[in-house]
């Protein structure tokens, strides 16, 4: 670093602050990626005056409400947002001349970053505009015959269980559902759900990574290990945990898998990718008409029409982002904030965690009930008292709860207001 290390800046900054009374702004100036790159790491997690430096550098979040929702999509930082409005700023003024002569070269170095953060190979990857287009893609671009099993569980997201819904009205696929425990004893006892659902017609097998209604972490790997040898088709929907966890898509085993890139790559909305092992693109039809493409190229799955420049040209600053961070890091720090609300429930009368704790199988994502209050009344009164803004999910079997997803400038001050609601609205 040109100027003293942001370390240093945060000591003074720590020790100044409760005495002379001045905001962190002051001391804060904007710093660049090439300044913060390198002060990440495990032993910052619980280090609340740097984690507060980092917010005030790089978000800009409505002071309105504290925002626990961030399940629907991520808070772009600062220079994510700067470089989104910069590129549309381009592209109007440059307008078809960019988008004839430059844009193909700029959409290559978008995919090689891609390839490089998600693991995956440049030819394996289509961008798309979200997660649940991805998965459609891939979910109707399976040869199903009349007959076919498929399986999934009832926690699964809604738009892909309709996918699957329809085909069974179109093409005469077999639906099988399982449910699912919100608190698993084991890996073990997952798989042999799956296991057990399976017959000689069991065709495909839908997975969520990382589920959107408790942020409950689901052992892909091991699913696919029990069902690819058996001929099973196993499809991902990663929507939620790619560049929240630590992994590469590569490493869950799979051959299909569906992400978003707005909601934790923080990248702007109307963004996600599909992932196709390279020697599987040949088995898939397009959902969108393309006869001009070879049987083994995903272009001929992204058959879209003229999509956003601005937004994808986007992608390097929000990977650059990410990598300043570490995604690593950015999972620790995400559990934690959670294990820091959700270690408090149990002491909490009329309470309920719907959401399991250990490591491996939550992050930033909890889900919790109150016996005595319905959960609309607890998302009203927690945003109505307590300025705590959270949503409501629709559990299997009717059962209706509140899920708490904090990010990375949430603070453990926004998630002891949350604890403070909770209490109170506990005794009403």
């Amino acid at each position: 670093m040109k100027r003293r290390s942001l370390l240093q800046k945060l000591a003074v900054g720590a020790i100044s602050l409760p005495f002379i009374g001045r905001s962190l702004d002051e001391y804060l100036p904007k710093e660049s990626i090439a300044e913060w790159k390198g002060e990440f790491d495990l032993t910052k997690t619980q280090d609340e005056a740097f984690w507060e430096a980092f917010k005030k550098t790089h978000y800009d979040v409505s002071d309105k409400w504290i925002n626990l929702e961030n399940g629907y999509f991520g808070v772009q930082p600062k220079l994510v947002v700067d470089a989104y409005v910069e590129s549309i700023k381009k592209v109007n003024r440059e307008s078809s001349g960019y988008a004839r002569k430059n844009f193909n070269q700029d959409m290559s170095a978008v995919m090689h970053t891609l390839a490089k953060f998600s693991g995956a190979e440049r030819e394996e990857l289509l961008i798309t505009r979200n997660a649940t287009e991805a998965l459609n893609i891939l979910i109707q671009g399976i040869d199903f015959q009349p007959g076919d099993e498929v399986i999934f569980s009832e926690q699964d997201y809604p738009s892909m269980i309709e996918a699957f819904e329809m085909l069974e009205k179109t093409k005469g696929i077999t639906i099988k559902r399982i449910e699912l425990p919100m608190i698993p004893e084991s890996d073990a006892q997952i798989v042999s759900l799956y296991q057990a659902a399976m017959t000689n017609k069991t065709r495909c097998i839908l997975v969520t990574h990382l589920i959107h209604l408790t942020g409950q972490i689901m052992p892909v790997k091991a699913i696919a290990d029990m069902a690819k040898p058996k001929g099973v088709e196993v499809i991902v929907d990663a929507a939620h945990s790619f560049a929240h966890l630590d992994f590469k898509i590569p490493d869950l085993g799979c051959d299909f898998v569906g992400v978003n890139l707005h909601k934790w790559f923080s990248a702007p909305i109307g963004m996600g990718l599909m992932y196709v092992k390279k020697n599987r693109i040949k088995d898939l039809s397009p959902m969108f008409g393309d006869v001009g493409q070879r049987e083994d190229n995903i272009n001929k799955l992204g058959h879209f029409g003229t999509l956003s420049f601005p937004t994808l040209l986007t992608v390097p600053k929000a990977a650059e982002f990410n990598n300043m961070v570490t995604i690593p890091v950015k999972e620790a720090r995400l559990r934690y904030l959670q294990n820091y609300w959700t270690k408090e429930i149990g002491g909490i009368a009329n309470a309920e965690l719907l959401t399991p704790t250990e490591a491996k199988r939550s992050c930033a994502i909890a889900t919790f009930k109150l016996r005595n209050l319905d959960a609309d009344e607890v998302i009203k009164r927690l945003y109505d008292d307590f300025g705590v803004f959270t949503v409501k999910r629709n559990l299997p079997e009717n059962e209706k709860a509140i899920r708490v997803t904090p990010n990375l400038y949430s603070s453990t001050s926004d998630v002891d207001r949350l604890l403070e609601g909770i209490q109170k609205l506990s005794k009403v």
